[in-house]
């Protein structure tokens, strides 16, 4: 016993003496150095294990050691949370000169830096160090003349690895120099980066602005998952270039946005597929793994924002935390290989080409050393290939939405075709009914048989005449959308489609009423001519004026009734006019029981209209005016009544054809 107290006694001496016998790093006066001067073997070593950052008091009583040689090399640890000290001296024997010098450990979670001088530690009873820097490398260390400092670094790693602990000093100018040599090298990488995270957050744009149209759920989940896509790889172009974004939020939203990425990930394929409603089963299974990634994101909230980590084995944060990302990836990749579905190509495809490249990280990364420094820049930075995954998964993901879309307006044609063979055998049946009844029937009542019949048949000539405004109206507005998308003007394109959008709705929903509220069918005109207004600019002015006795929310009249007079007024009259001009649509109510409707252009007139028209290849047709007149015929036969239309040719003081006036009176 006594002979193993000893020992013991003897080892504390020896390792106590060999702390003490540091030797410091001598300079005469400011050195120069063709290269970084390696300190390893006069740096001492002191490992933290109580995972809190000690007091220079408490600090000064361990016993620091010669650097490990293992240290030099990457470690794996057995712990999440590493908290390493480097001791090292630097003594300038000059009289004159003083020494300035930066210090770089390699790069590390947190690095700080610390000067301890004699002066210091007289006038510090609590023993506090002088702090020369926390995580900003570069700062010199000065040593005056006749001066030795000694430096404590503070090292602290996380989780996964500890890289190799480094003692090297550089002159001022030969670290300035190092970093920018560094950063040449990574301009064109920057450069890739850049226009990547472009394109991943344009078509996270992109979607969102669909799905604010459309309110479809895997556009949403599209959306989210390629914004927290962009995040994370932001956030490594943010550590990686010192772009100083995330400094305030630290590693906080990698945390969210990481598991963000693989959640929505899910939810995209499993409401791309169907899952829920048609395999409710493998539905719940998914639930619980995407519920085990929310565990696993609390956990990794939790260790970062108290600081400290819930397990104090780096077992789970090593081989158990990926676990829940992993299985959700297998279990969608079994639902690809199970499920019949004309999406799965996409699916799939995106989903390989991201393993694909994450297996070439995994095992190529940092393999290609006898390549140009520009190269490598490239080609051993992982997150290089993991954004060339994601970026090709994310557009896989895209062509399999816009697949989609297609299948839905497949499908929406044959429904449609559908309901018209349906009718058309409605009718059928119904005339053959009839055709029965008139047979039966006496005369009289034959009679009274045929007028239902021809009433009938008007509504039926409405309904197939409302048919036709709504593609003629459309192919007028897609004329204007297309001429935007030559000219390569997006941002017109954009309030274009917004426009028409809205006016679409407004047609649609009128196409399926006989009669419209005149208030209705007046917000229909003025998106009408406001979209034409974008697309001939100066050349198109208008002008709606409204008595005060005509009640908008109570009169009634068919819809798109005005649009081709104002269309034809438009095109036949002012687009002949080098100047354009200036339609007026003036609504008043004369009588209780008419309404009143003046449509006045200043165009060229309908005679050299008809001249233009001659001399034009493409002549512009108004089947709008053909269909309107049509339609007028219709409804006076059905509701009885007589509505009048006149068109006018307009002439100045000197006999000149000065425009075209169309009068409309419609009994209400």
């Amino acid at each position: 016993m006594a002979k193993k107290l000893f020992c013991f006694l003897l080892t504390a001496l020896l390792a106590h003496h060999i702390s003490h016998a540091q030797i410091p790093v001598v300079f005469n006066g400011q050195p120069v150095l063709a290269k970084p001067m390696n300190i390893a073997g006069q740096t001492f070593f002191y490992e933290d294990l109580s995972n809190d950052a000690l007091s220079f008091a408490a600090l000064k009583k361990q016993i620091f050691v010669p650097l490990p040689e293992q240290l030099l090399h990457p470690v794996v640890s057995s712990r999440p949370f590493i908290i390493n000290w480097l001791k090292f001296s630097i003594s300038n024997v000059s009289g004159t000169d003083t020494t300035r010098l930066v210090f770089s450990a390699n790069a590390h979670a947190f690095v700080s830096m610390y000067e301890d001088g004699s002066n210091a530690l007289a006038a510090n009873e609590t023993g506090a160090l002088h702090k020369i820097f926390a995580d900003e490398p570069g700062k010199p260390l000065i040593v005056p003349p006749g001066k030795t400092n000694t430096y404590y670094v503070r090292i602290i790693e996380k989780i996964f690895y500890m890289a190799p602990l480094t003692a090297e000093l550089y002159t001022v100018q030969g670290y300035l120099a190092h970093t920018a040599r560094e950063k040449k090298d990574a301009g064109y990488l920057f450069l890739f980066m850049g226009i990547a995270l472009g394109c991943i957050f344009f078509m996270a744009l992109y979607t969102a602005y669909q799905y604010w149209l459309t309110k479809d759920k895997p556009i949403l989940y599209y959306t989210a998952y390629a914004t927290c896509a962009g995040i994370v790889w932001l956030i490594i172009c943010d550590q990686r270039f010192d772009l100083h974004i995330f400094d305030a939020w630290k590693n906080h939203p990698h945390i969210i946005v990481s598991s963000g990425i693989a959640f929505f990930y899910a939810l995209f394929i499993a409401s791309m597929l169907d899952v829920p409603k048609r395999f409710p089963g493998r539905w719940k299974i998914l639930k619980v793994l995407l519920c085990l990634i929310l565990l696993e994101t609390l956990v990794e909230v939790h260790d970062n924002l108290s600081g400290h980590f819930l397990f104090g084995s780096n077992v789970y944060y090593l081989h158990l935390l990926h676990i829940p990302n992993l299985l959700v990836n297998l279990f969608l990749f079994y639902l690809l290989l199970t499920i019949k579905s004309p999406l799965k190509k996409y699916l799939l495809g995106g989903m390989l080409s991201l393993f694909l490249f994450l297996f070439f990280i995994s095992h190529f990364a940092f393999s290609f050393t006898d390549l140009p420094e520009k190269v490598k820049a490239f080609v051993n930075f992982p997150p290089f290939w993991g954004v060339i995954g994601v970026l090709t998964e994310a557009i896989c993901f895209a062509f399999a939405l816009v697949y989609r879309s297609k299948l839905v307006q497949d499908e929406k044609n044959k429904l449609q075709a559908g309901y018209a063979n349906k009718l058309k055998t409605d009718l059928a049946q119904q005339a053959q009914e009839i055709e029965q009844q008139h047979r039966l029937l006496e005369d009289e009542k034959l009679k009274q048989v045929e007028a239902a019949f021809q009433k009938k048949i008007s509504e039926t000539e409405m309904t197939a005449l409302r048919a036709q405004m709504n593609p003629h109206f459309i192919f007028n507005c897609l004329n204007s959308i297309q001429l935007y998308t030559l000219e390569n003007d997006a941002a017109s394109a954009s309030v274009y489609l917004t426009g028409f959008s809205r006016l679409m709705r407004l047609v649609l929903d009128n196409s399926m009423s006989e009669k419209v509220t005149l208030k209705n069918e007046i917000e229909t005109l003025r998106l009408y001519i406001e979209m034409e207004v974008m697309r001939f600019k100066d050349k198109v002015r208008y002008e709606i004026t409204l008595d005060d006795n005509v009640d908008l929310p109570y009169i009634e009249v068919p819809p798109l009734l005005l649009q081709p007079y104002v269309e034809n007024a438009i095109w036949h009259g002012l687009m002949h006019k080098e100047e354009g001009g200036k339609v007026t649509i003036a609504i008043s109510q004369p009588l209780s029981h008419i309404l009143h409707i003046e449509i006045t252009d200043n165009g060229v007139g309908r005679t050299m209209s008809a001249l233009y028209k001659s001399k034009s290849i493409n002549r512009h047709k108004s089947f709008g005016i053909k269909m309107t007149t049509e339609r007028l015929q219709v409804i006076n036969q059905l509701y009885d009544m007589q509505t009048r239309i006149d068109i006018t040719d307009l002439q100045d003081d000197k006999g000149n054809a000065s425009g075209t006036k169309v009068i409309i009176d419609i009994p209400i």
